[in-house]
């Protein structure tokens, strides 16, 4: 996870959450997932794939923060 993609889920923290996305927001959480996977999973609405992304990121975010 970058810096730039840290400091983004750090300032938008529901977005990890079981919450609903802005389509800016969903964009931004896919195109994260993607690059650190090297997936290539399309935007898509379908809430079993959003969690399981969100729980990756989730999972990213908390082992950037213990190295912080």
């Amino acid at each position: 996870m970058t810096h730039e993609e840290y400091q983004w889920l750090s300032a938008n923290p529901l977005v990890l959450q079981n919450t609903r996305m802005t389509p800016e927001q969903q964009q931004m959480v896919f195109k994260m997932y993607n690059r650190i996977t090297g997936e290539n999973k399309p935007v898509t609405s379908c809430g079993r794939c959003v969690m399981t992304i969100k729980k990756r990121l989730k999972f990213e975010y908390e082992k950037q923060r213990s190295k912080n």
